[in-house]
């Protein structure tokens, strides 16, 4: 199992069921930058997600969720009307 796969599971866990909201099936929107991703394509993404939050019903619960996480276990992306971006870890020397 791959570290970035291991990572993705331990960020689902506690995951909320979150009804009626509008990311649904919408994912690629709000996922964080790739890395071979031209800067403007992801900041487009993002502007349509941020869009996509600003009317969902799920919103409160959203942010509710995501707020409640420690701010190094927040998955990295758009999240909650939100741009999480994932902080990498220094190294003790």
């Amino acid at each position: 199992m791959t570290i970035q796969f291991q990572s993705l599971l331990s960020s689902m866990a506690g995951v909320p069921v979150l009804s009626g909201a509008r990311c649904r099936g919408r994912h690629h929107l709000f996922d964080e930058a790739a890395a071979d991703e031209q800067q403007h394509v992801t900041a487009a993404r993002h502007a349509q997600a941020l869009r996509i939050c600003q009317s969902c019903p799920a919103l409160a619960a959203c942010t509710g969720w995501v707020d409640s996480l420690a701010a190094s276990k927040r998955p990295p992306g758009v999240i909650a009307g939100r741009i999480i971006t994932q902080r990498k870890e220094r190294r003790s020397a």
